[in-house]
């Protein structure tokens, strides 16, 4: 294909639209840019732009853009851009495909930092001048440094102020600054500083402010992009509106356990939903009873940014969370990317779901690295009137080592409520010595009258010493309704998939269960090692499959 150049310097310098292609006689007037339509030609009135809800970037201007227009069987029509953003390309009538790219740090010699990119279908018709919209994306790839250059605004009775930026990019690394420091006041406080050598990228950003007069707090929470040797604003500005106790909980309280308390142990927090956001990496926490009282209806969640809260391996032990609540209130607590860290010898599940209270685990939690020597449950006890739901996350590497224990994953006891719709259940054992009927459920134990619905996610890779690797359902009334999902490579005893004993009912219609072993060895395909069901267990199936449906 041949390749023809326009050179146009800004919005008002146009197109060197080449005379030996183009009779500029009697020509029609753009509409847009004021400049003549040449004959038999169209133009395009490019505006070069990028989304910026809620996120800071640089500004485009001082970029220098170049834009590459092709289309099959005509010449490909390139220009250029110099500080600018908006500009006109004489074109032939035709479908174009048009590619942007913008660059900083240009010279003369040096064609500078690849920084953003975009590309667009342009329609061009002969005689018309078409706008075309051409939104630029961030490009990363040429790696360096940026800045960020803050100015932000707030009450002058605002104690804390921090803003923090977390990498996405890699994930997790963070700058930290304090904006009371050398701070200004004039009716409000104002900072105005730069963070300077920040790596080419995106940054999830915090900025976290305390009102201790009045005893409020908000949390902003945005995106910020650094280009290779550009500057990028961020201009905000708070006033006493935007302070709100029943909102945001954020910087009052250093801890975890800290920012709970300040919901839940003060009664002036009335029903409604709560966010908890940790800007701050903490490592270890004492166990932690979470009781709701004050008839209140209250939905926590936790954001947790990457952080890792776990027991001290040298500390007490205990549940990291217990959660409930008193008759006449409801405690629900959302987990969202956070990773909640057990200890080995531990004498009780990582966390435990009393009656009036529920946990939801969505994408990005983590229960892990939690083994009981007492009680049943490794990664979570479900009490009577407790629920489990799991919308996403993961339960791994938990056990429950109690020589009758139950449920290296998770335990649900009588009138306890598991529901899983995504997720991840893995990795999970029970005891291989001891004694004590019908215990196993490497990954799930559901007792008598308690119930597990799965309707999507995966149990995989758990292991029970005995029966049900994957899932144990037993007698008494236990419920295990299954209508997607999957259950794969557990192992146990009786039932690598799926165990049901007397008086345990499995129902499935839908997902799949295959990869399982059984026996001795927990490896072959005998023992149901898909699906057991053990005397009066209550199933879709006969007594023993090996494999319900392919993988």
């Amino acid at each position: 294909m041949k390749s023809k150049i326009c050179l146009i310097l800004g919005m008002a310098a146009l197109m060197v639209a080449l005379a030996a292609c183009t009779d500029l006689t009697g020509p029609e007037q753009d509409a847009f840019s004021g400049e003549p339509i040449p004959p038999g030609m169209g133009q395009a009135h490019i505006r070069l732009g990028q989304l910026n809800a809620r996120t800071a970037m640089p500004s485009l201007d001082g970029l220098y853009f170049t834009l590459v227009f092709t289309a099959d069987g005509k010449d490909t029509v390139s220009a250029e851009l110099i500080n600018g953003l908006t500009l006109t390309v004489a074109l032939e009538s035709g479908d174009w495909e048009l590619e942007v790219t913008g660059y900083s740090g240009h010279t003369e010699n040096n064609l500078g930092s690849l920084v953003v990119r975009g590309t667009s279908s342009v329609s061009i018709t002969a005689g018309i001048s078409s706008p075309v919209v051409v939104d630029l994306k961030p490009d990363f790839s040429s790696g360096g440094t940026g800045t960020l250059s803050y100015s932000i605004m707030f009450p002058d009775t605002v104690s804390l102020a921090v803003l923090t930026l977390y990498s996405l990019d890699p994930l997790g690394t963070s700058k930290k600054s304090d904006l009371l420091e050398n701070a200004e006041v004039s009716g409000g406080v104002t900072t105005a500083k730069t963070i300077t050598d920040l790596s080419t990228g995106s940054y999830q950003a915090f900025i976290d402010l305390y009102d201790s007069t009045n005893k409020q707090a908000t949390v902003w929470t945005g995106v910020v992009h650094i280009y290779d040797g550009s500057d990028t604003p961020l201009a905000q500005t708070f006033n006493a509106a935007n302070f709100t106790r029943p909102l945001v909980v954020g910087a009052s309280e250093k801890t975890l356990a800290g920012k709970l308390d300040a919901i839940l142990g003060n009664e002036e927090y009335p029903s409604g939903s709560y966010d908890i956001i940790l800007n701050d990496t903490e490592t270890t926490s004492a166990p932690k009873i979470l009781n709701l009282t004050g008839d209140r209806d209250i939905t926590l969640t936790i954001k947790g940014n990457g952080n890792t809260v776990g027991l001290d391996p040298e500390g007490s032990n205990g549940n990291l969370l217990t959660l409930g609540a008193e008759s006449g209130s409801n405690l629900i607590l959302i987990l969202e990317d956070i990773t909640l860290q057990g200890k080995d010898n531990n004498t009780a599940s990582l966390v435990q779901v009393k009656d009036g209270g529920t946990l939801e685990l969505k994408d990005g939690s983590v229960l892990t690295g939690n083994t009981t020597t007492s009680g049943n449950g490794g990664g979570v006890s479900i009490a009577a009137g407790g629920t489990l739901t799991m919308s996403g996350g993961e339960i791994s590497g938990n056990t429950a080592s109690n020589g009758s224990a139950h449920g290296g994953g998770v335990y649900v006891a009588k009138d306890g409520k598991f529901t899983m719709s995504d997720g991840v259940i893995s990795g999970n054992t029970t005891p291989t010595t001891g004694s004590g009927g019908n215990r196993g459920g490497g990954g799930v134990f559901v007792d008598g009258g308690g119930t597990f619905d799965m309707s999507g996610g995966e149990v995989s890779g758990n292991t029970s010493s005995y029966d049900g690797g994957g899932v144990f359902v037993y007698g008494s009334g236990g419920k295990f309704t299954m209508t997607g999902g999957t259950i794969s490579d557990n192992r146990a005893t009786y039932g690598g998939g799926v165990y049901a004993s007397a008086g345990g009912e499995f129902k499935m219609s839908g997902g799949v269960i295959y990869g399982s072993g059984a026996g001795e060895d927990k490896a072959n395909t005998g023992n149901g090692a898909a699906f057991y069901k053990n005397g009066g267990g209550i199933s879709s199936y006969g007594t023993t499959n090996n494999t319900i449906g392919t993988p």
